[in-house]
């Protein structure tokens, strides 16, 4: 069972190397087992990519909806940035939730600037050492900080229920990425 399949084709080689030599292990068994792969977002290309890479003939497939009614979305353009940002983390002040920026750079001085108003936050991305990034995660996963901000590094594999809020203080990579992380919010069925 391969969780996360679209790390084979979309996220693999920057992300999860390991699931780039899925197909190899397989081959390496000595028997073909059945193979179960699962992915919350994949668009047609991806899906065509997964079934290549795992030599998957004509396997059987299941697409649930995407619709999501226990989430809210909304488009702001405030002239401060900054500024919007924290009203809105006001009005969330002891909910858990994840600020997505697009490089490590912005996710430093952002939470520095949330630390320097009193808030619990903490961050996540590639260039932290791997002790510090399990140490950030922990705290955020545990509810000892009830903020992560983070690149899109972030978010692979975590499963923490309550969530109120995803925030991409940047525009994400694609349209994929973003149901990808949005899709962190709310996993308790909670208005998010």
């Amino acid at each position: 069972a391969i969780d996360e399949a679209h790390c084979i084709s979309q996220w693999g080689q920057d992300f999860r190397p390991s699931y780039l030599k899925i197909s190899d292990f397989v081959d390496s068994l000595g028997y073909r087992p059945i193979i179960a792969a699962f992915t919350a977002t994949a668009t047609a290309e991806v899906k065509q990519d997964i079934e290549y890479s795992l030599k998957l003939e004509n396997p059987f497939c299941i697409t649930t909806g995407f619709d999501r009614p226990n989430l809210k979305f909304e488009v702001i353009r405030p002239k401060n940035k900054l500024s919007a940002l924290l009203e809105i983390l006001e009005k969330h002040d002891n909910d858990s939730g994840i600020i997505y920026c697009s490089t490590r750079k912005k996710v430093e001085e952002l939470v520095a600037e949330l630390k320097n108003e009193g808030l619990s936050a903490t961050m996540y991305h590639a260039g932290l050492d791997d002790d510090i990034r399990k140490k950030n995660q922990e705290e955020f996963v545990y509810d000892r900080k009830n903020i992560m901000v983070a690149t899109n590094a972030f978010g692979m594999g975590i499963d923490k229920p309550n969530i109120r809020y995803v925030i991409h203080y940047n525009m994400p990579q694609s349209i994929e990425n973003y149901y990808q992380e949005i899709g962190r919010a709310g996993r308790d069925g909670e208005e998010s």
